[in-house]
């Protein structure tokens, strides 16, 4: 009976690894592709939410319990503070990863309606690497320019970015989180009724 829980366990903790890192695989070519481009740049956590929506799903099919998601949150976070980026990210992405946690904890894992709810608010994870635009605006402008950014990239962003805009894109955000997860369930269905996620 326990080499039997032990042979279960490590396939959940495989198939986590194995998620979180086609997670962060989805973070890296979306953000690669946005980065240089202001407008893109903007849309980029929604981008993310829409792609890796049903990625997020199959790891609480395959592994439903705690600390993927909050590895999955956390992630690319640390991954860009590690690369100069300010130190807001990692509190967002730790809050999001938590309160993602328990939410589709609250379901154990299985409720299709908390676990949607987790993965709307798991998808604000990336939003502390944008917060700095408004609330730190003079420090964040002068550090992107120092970090290699071109003058015209971080005028076009400053134009581009009054107050209302910070809004925009956690209402965006929300939006293709919901819209990733309807696709999702389409195209895994058969894994989601197989693992009792109703």
């Amino acid at each position: 009976m326990n080499e039997k829980s032990n042979t279960k366990k490590s396939k959940r903790l495989v198939s986590a690894g194995v998620f979180i890192a086609l997670y962060f695989v989805v973070f890296v070519i979306i953000g690669c592709c946005c980065m240089p481009v202001p407008p893109l740049y903007l849309c980029m956590t929604s981008l993310i939410a829409l792609v890796a929506a049903p990625v997020y799903q199959m790891l609480l099919a395959k592994s439903p319990i705690h600390g993927p998601i909050f590895i999955a949150a956390m992630l690319p976070c640390l991954f860009l503070l590690l690369q100069g980026n300010i130190w807001v990210v990692a509190v967002t992405g730790a809050v999001a990863g938590i309160l993602a946690e328990i939410i589709a904890g609250a379901g154990k894992f299985r409720n299709n309606r908390l676990n949607i709810l987790s993965y709307v608010v798991f998808s604000q994870n990336l939003l502390g690497g944008f917060l700095p635009i408004w609330i730190m605006r003079d420090y964040y402008f002068a550090d992107t320019l120092e970090r290699g950014m071109s003058a015209d990239f971080c005028n076009t962003l400053e134009a581009m970015t009054p107050i209302w805009v910070l809004f925009v894109m956690i209402v965006g955000t929300v939006i293709f989180a919901l819209i990733g997860c309807m696709i999702g369930k389409k195209m895994f269905k058969k894994h989601f009724e197989k693992a009792g996620m109703v």
